[in-house]
C-alpha cells in the first residue's frame, strides 16, 4: 500500500517539540513523529514515545451538529453512543466492553459542533486489539432496532437531566440565539422528538455517508515502534473503501446585531446568570489574543471582573469565563451565580465592564514611572497560567493524540508559529484590540435563570 506523505501543521508539531525538548539523551533519540495519509483519504499521524508502556489512539471524524439538518438533529449524538455500547457484525455490546475492560482499556467518544471523537488508551502490548476493535466498531456497525431503541431511551434520560442543569440548559439557549441561521444553533444532544422518531434506515444512511477514511484522522501516540506502527496502519485500514465522500464547507458564522435578553424560571435554589459573546473562530488568529483576555478578565488568579462583581457591592457568588473556538466560528461565555434579586445589577455591571475592557491596562508596560513598580502584570500573568496548563496537558498522550486529531478536522491547513509562540508574543494593545472587536459590540445573548416563583 503506497503512502502519501503530507507536511503536518506547526500547530500540531509543537506539541511533539515540547515533548520533545523534555526528552534527553538516548530518550530523545527515542522520540519519532510521522504524519501520512492513506490512498483512501485516511489522515494519520504518529507520535512515538517511551516515557510509559502505553498507547493513545483518537479518531477523529468530520462529523458534528453542522452536518445536521432539522431533520436529522440528534443522529450524530445517537451513532456516537450506538458505536460505544451496542454492537458490530461480529460481537454483541457486551462482548466488546467486557474484551475492553479485559485489556485493562479506557475508551470515551464525544460529539461537538464540528466534530465526533473516539478514544482508546489501554497497555501498549495489546496495539494489534486497540486496532482492531477500533476498525471494528467504527467501520462495521451492526444495526438492530432492538440495540437502537434501548440506546434511544439512554439518550432520552440524558437530554432531560441536560434540562434540569442550569448552566447546560442557559449554554444550548446561547448557541441556539448566538448562532442563528448556523448549523451550530443546533443542540449538541439533539432534539426529543427526533431521537424518538429515528429509525434504523436513517441511522444506517448517516453511518454509511459519514463514517469513512476520507473523512476521519487518526493519531496514535505512545510506546511503539514507527515503522511496524506504519505498517500495522495500512494492514489494517488501507483496505476500507473510500465512497467519494467529499466533506462539505459551511459559510463562517455572522455575528448578531442587536443584543438578545432571555429569561428562564427552573426548579433551582440560587440565581445563573450566563453571557454569550460571538469569538473568532479557531483558524483566526485573534483567538491568541482572545485566550489571553479570558484569562485575564475571568480565569486568572485575580481575575479582573472581580472588580465590579465582587467588590464592594458583592454581586455575584461566583465567576467563570470560557471560550470556545470552532471551524467556522466562536462563542466567549460568562457564567455567574449569585442571588436573583442581583441579576439586573450584575449584567450592568458586568456589560458595563466587557465594553470597557478594550481600555483596560493590561500590563506594567502601561505605566510610567514608579507607577510600573506598584501596577500588577496581568498579562505575564496570565501568559504564565496558560503555559503551565498547556505544558501539563502535554503530559498526557491522549491529550496529544486528541489535539492532532482535532486540528486535522478544524485546520485550514494555513502555516503559522507554535501556540505558546503566539502567546508569548502578545502585548496589551493586541489584547484591548480584542477587547475591542468582541466584548465591546451590542451582540450579546444573556441568559438570566431564576428559582420557580412557587418554589418553596
Amino acid at each position: 500500500m503506497r503512502i502519501l506523505r503530507r507536511k503536518v501543521s506547526t500547530i500540531v508539531l509543537f506539541s511533539i517539540f515540547f515533548m520533545s525538548i523534555y526528552s534527553y539523551g538516548e530518550e530523545a533519540e527515542k522520540t519519532k513523529f510521522s504524519n501520512f495519509e492513506l490512498e483512501n483519504g485516511m489522515k494519520v499521524f504518529l507520535y512515538e514515545r517511551h516515557a510509559l508502556p502505553l498507547l493513545d489512539i483518537v479518531f477523529a471524524f468530520d462529523l458534528g451538529t453542522k452536518n445536521e439538518t432539522d431533520e436529522t438533529n440528534g443522529l450524530v449524538h445517537i451513532l456516537e453512543h450506538y458505536i460505544l455500547f451496542r454492537g458490530t457484525e461480529m460481537r454483541t455490546g457486551e462482548e466488546i466492553g467486557q474484551d475492553i475492560r479485559a485489556h485493562g482499556a479506557y475508551f470515551n467518544a464525544h460529539t461537538g459542533c464540528d466534530l465526533a471523537t473516539f478514544e482508546l488508551s489501554l497497555p501498549s502490548e495489546f496495539a494489534d486489539f486497540a486496532l482492531e476493535n477500533q476498525r471494528e466498531i467504527l467501520f462495521q456497525l451492526k444495526l438492530s432496532q432492538e440495540e437502537l431503541d434501548k440506546e434511544k431511551q439512554i439518550i432520552l434520560e440524558e437530554l432531560s437531566q441536560i434540562k434540569d442543569d442550569p448552566l447546560k440548559y442557559a449554554t444550548a439557549l446561547v448557541y441556539q440565539n448566538l448562532f442563528q441561521n448556523h448549523p451550530y444553533q443546533r443542540p449538541i444532544y439533539g432534539k426529543e422528538e427526533i431521537i424518538e422518531a429515528a429509525t434504523i434506515e436513517e441511522i444506517q444512511e448517516f453511518h454509511k455517508k459519514y463514517f469513512v477514511p476520507t473523512n476521519c484522522a487518526l493519531a496514535i501516540v505512545g510506546d511503539f515502534d514507527m515503522e511496524e506502527m506504519q505498517e500495522k496502519i495500512k494492514s489494517m485500514f488501507g483496505s476500507l473503501e473510500n465512497n467519494g465522500f467529499i466533506p462539505p464547507k459551511f459559510d463562517k458564522v455572522t455575528a448578531i446585531k442587536k443584543r438578545i435578553e432571555i429569561e428562564e424560571e427552573m426548579d433551582v435554589n440560587t440565581g445563573y446568570l450566563v453571557i454569550g459573546i460571538m469569538g473568532p473562530d479557531y483558524n483566526n488568529e485573534d483567538h491568541y489574543a482572545v485566550d489571553v483576555l479570558i484569562e485575564v478578565l475571568g480565569r486568572g488568579v485575580i481575575p479582573l471582573l472581580n472588580q465590579p462583581l465582587r467588590g464592594r457591592r458583592e454581586l455575584v457568588e461566583t465567576i467563570s469565563m470560557g471560550f470556545g473556538a470552532y471551524k467556522y466560528g466562536g462563542v466567549i461565555y460568562v457564567y455567574l451565580t449569585l442571588e436573583p434579586k442581583k441579576i439586573k445589577a450584575a449584567k450592568t455591571e458586568a456589560l458595563k465592564f466587557l465594553k470597557n475592557s478594550r481600555r483596560l491596562n493590561y500590563s506594567k508596560t502601561d505605566y510610567q514611572g514608579d507607577a510600573q513598580f506598584y501596577a500588577l502584570d496581568y498579562l505575564e500573568s496570565a501568559k504564565n497560567q496558560i503555559k503551565f496548563r498547556f505544558h501539563r496537558s502535554q503530559e498526557k498522550g491522549l491529550n496529544i493524540a486528541l489535539g492532532m486529531a482535532t486540528h486535522a478536522i478544524r485546520s485550514d491547513g494555513t502555516e503559522r508559529d507554535p501556540y505558546i509562540i503566539n502567546i508569548d508574543s502578545l502585548t496589551s494593545s493586541d489584547l484591548r484590540k480584542a477587547a475591542g472587536d468582541y466584548l465591546s459590540k451590542d451582540g450579546y445573548v444573556l441568559i438570566s435563570i431564576t428559582p420557580k416563583k412557587n418554589k418553596k
